[in-house]
């Protein structure tokens, strides 16, 4: 695109070159031409007919070339606004692709950890709940000799007061 620019721009120096030099050419030409004034009036007059031709032939060659320009603008335009737009669409598919694996991944990950707590914490209920049982039992046993302990005691306080 830069290419073509450039062409366009030396194409549109060069028209301008001509339209200069020639007006200069002519008007150069017809200054030092050694003529009365009648011939020099009759000949400025049709070097500007030839000049007002040659200047509208030119005027249309520049409306077609910027025509040419404005067109082929247009055209790069809207290519390269497809190309983004396409691009957008690419990487708005792969964001949105990227986003459901990873939801599924956390969500994967999560269940995985909501089950090994769950697991951990039943383990733990159970070893609390059985401890909790030994202990229970332990008091009870304690508690019986603690009793029989208490009953010998005293049978052996009233049999030495029955002795003595």
């Amino acid at each position: 695109m830069g290419n073509q620019q450039n062409d366009q721009n030396k194409t549109g120096s060069f028209m301008i070159g001509i339209v200069v030099g020639s007006i200069v050419g002519a008007a150069t030409a017809l200054l030092m031409a050694p003529k009365s004034g009648r011939e020099l009036r009759s000949d400025i007059s049709s070097q500007v007919e030839t000049l007002k031709d040659k200047s509208g032939e030119w005027k249309e060659t520049v409306m077609e070339k910027g025509s040419e320009i404005t067109s082929t603008a247009k055209e790069k335009t809207d290519q390269l606004r497809q190309a983004a737009v396409e691009k957008g669409n690419n990487v708005a598919e792969t964001v949105k692709d990227t986003t459901e694996k990873l939801r599924g991944t956390i969500k994967n990950t999560t269940e995985q950890m909501a089950n090994s707590v769950k697991e951990k914490t039943d383990g733990w209920k159970e070893t609390v709940n059985e401890n909790v049982d030994q202990k229970a039992e332990q008091v009870e046993e304690r508690t019986d000799q603690a009793d029989n302990a208490l009953k010998d005691t005293n049978d052996e306080i009233a049999e030495s007061g029955r002795n003595g």
